[in-house]
């Protein structure tokens, strides 16, 4: 017996020499943006005495089981003790990574915000009791330099609700200066009620309960300038007390005052008024509104607007097909947000074709499509829904060149190609997959590889994303195109090493230099072990 366990536990201890060594064999590849590798780990540390703005930027070394090997301050421009930060990154674990069908070490920057300690509130205030009927809930959202949408909402004890733009004879806010350029940001502005459920109510005020509001300071305020202003009441029959939050979790205030000015807010239904969606359709049917008249028309344009960042929300599809089921009027003129000439109009059907197309919005695209829109579209629209990317989306895409769309059509930022590498647009919420798949519909469809963007680039160059790169690559992208304004090639526009040993390996010129240095200057400086082993073994120098 005594052998079996001697036996099993040499075999552990093999399995896990053997599992060291692969880590020590394996490749070092720098990975762009390594933190959207992480699985756990904590991206924030406490640590007293920060302003609440500071962070730390650390360089890892990632082993083949996701498992941190190293980490390394690389920017403390904040002044922090690296310690803390250090601890936390050394405790991510990350998603294995396989470079040629290998394993590999992950090398990529990634960044530890430091907080300051939470101030727990005065738990021993005593929570005042009352009748539904003596419960008032008020939250308060102010402008900022942005667009911050600028409202206030009550919700009474028995289920209530009064929402209401703020009132401009209230005391000045340092927000208020953005309104007359930012506007408030609502899409359906004025006063207007609703109801909750009362229980729904009764929850909210146990969780102002058991967050000891009552207790928390009256005021979180950051020494920062141009973000919104909230302010959180409670009113519980002759006791009152208000909590603002100006940029509060950086000065410590609790984030249960944040969780409970989100709660207020799904409680209310505020996004019924200040996005839209379909519940904005029922209060609006019930208040008797024309969803012919020109004012459904611009409401849906801002609704458009208006959920078009952040995006994932997508408000606009629900309140624009409840719309259109309600009747609006596609004819309608709105004026075009694009457009240089100040008075251009265009059709409303047109424009929510186009949001439609750009989003990749299937069934709100299909519904315009069988309305007719699509093929109503004037040449621009259409060179513009393409242009934009066609939301990468393959049927969309398809669908717009089969009714007369430009395969060559470009704006400011390049064809519909370039606009599968924005770090921020559908492409990206939908994945490496799609990304891929639209790109190689667009290829097929004549939108060309070497066309240039406004900063003189080509489609390869600025593609971050290795597979999108080959893809790019077998379809005929010059790996040498060169951006005659300072030189850049595409092994100099982008920041992933697997990307620069993809374009090395298809020929790109590796002697290239620009204004940040040489090709071997910058992996140094960058991080990428790859590009210097490459260089190293092709004897590139310099």
């Amino acid at each position: 017996m005594r052998g079996m366990f001697w036996m099993g536990g040499l075999s552990l201890m093999l399995a896990l020499q053997g599992c060291a060594a692969s880590s020590q064999m394996a490749d070092n590849i720098g990975i762009y943006n390594l933190s959207a590798q992480r699985l756990s780990g904590a991206e924030n540390v406490i640590v007293n005495g920060t302003s609440g703005f500071a962070s730390l930027t650390v360089l890892v070394t990632v082993g083949v089981d996701g498992k941190v090997v190293s980490a390394k301050a690389t920017d403390n421009g904040d002044k922090v003790d690296p310690r803390p930060g250090l601890a936390a990154a050394e405790q991510w674990t990350f998603r294995p990574q396989m470079v040629d069908g290998h394993p590999v070490q992950a090398v990529g920057t990634i960044s530890i915000a430091y907080r300051p300690p939470e101030k727990a509130p005065d738990s021993s205030v005593p929570f005042p009791t009352a009748s539904p009927n003596n419960v008032e809930i008020k939250l308060e959202r102010s402008a900022c330099f942005g667009t911050c949408p600028d409202y206030g909402v009550i919700i009474r004890g028995d289920g209530r609700i009064r929402f209401f733009d703020r009132n401009p004879n209230d005391p000045p806010s340092d927000a208020d200066v953005h309104l007359g350029f930012m506007g408030r940001n609502i899409l359906w502005p004025g006063i207007h009620e609703a109801t909750a459920d009362p229980a729904a109510v009764t929850a909210l005020v146990d969780r102002f309960r058991a967050a000891h509001f009552m207790g928390m300071q009256s005021s979180y305020e950051a020494s920062v300038t141009d973000n919104p202003t909230y302010r959180l009441t409670l009113k519980v029959g002759s006791t009152t007390k208000e909590v603002t939050d100006y940029v509060g979790a950086a000065v410590g205030m609790p984030a249960s005052v944040t969780a409970l000015e989100d709660a207020v807010d799904r409680v209310a239904g505020t996004d019924r008024w200040v996005r839209g969606n379909a519940g904005t359709i029922a209060l609006l049917k019930a208040e008797g509104f024309d969803f012919r008249s020109k004012q459904a028309a611009e409401m849906v344009q801002a609704a458009m607007l208006m959920n078009s960042w952040p995006r994932g929300g997508f408000g606009a599809e629900p309140f624009i097909m409840g719309a259109l089921a309600e009747g609006l009027d596609l004819t309608l003129p709105v004026p075009h947000p694009a457009s240089d000439r100040k008075k251009a109009m265009v059709p409303i059907g047109s424009l929510i074709t186009r949001y439609a197309a750009e989003n990749g919005r299937d069934m709100l695209f299909e519904e315009m499509v069988r309305r007719g829109q699509l093929a109503k579209m004037e040449q621009a629209q259409l060179d513009g829904a393409l242009a934009g990317g066609a939301g990468c989306n393959v049927k969309i895409a398809r669908a717009l060149v089969a009714a007369g769309a430009n395969p060559v059509a470009r704006n400011d930022q390049g064809n519909a190609l370039h606009a599968l590498r924005d770090h921020y647009g559908p492409c990206q919420d939908s994945g490496s997959a799609a990304m891929l798949e639209a790109a190689q519909a667009l290829i097929t469809l004549g939108v060309p590889l070497e066309a240039r963007d406004d900063l003189g680039w080509t489609v390869i160059m600025g593609v971050n994303d290795p597979a999108l790169a080959n893809l790019l690559l077998k379809a005929g992208a010059d790996p040498n195109a060169r951006d005659e304004k300072d030189g850049t090639t595409p092994v100099l526009s982008v920041d992933d090493d697997r990307v620069i040993l993809t374009l090395l390996r298809a020929g790109a010129d590796p002697n290239v230099k620009d204004y940040q240095g040489t090709l071997r200057q910058q992996a140094v400086k960058r991080n990428w072990p790859a590009t210097l082993r490459w260089l190293d073994a092709h004897g590139v120098k310099k």
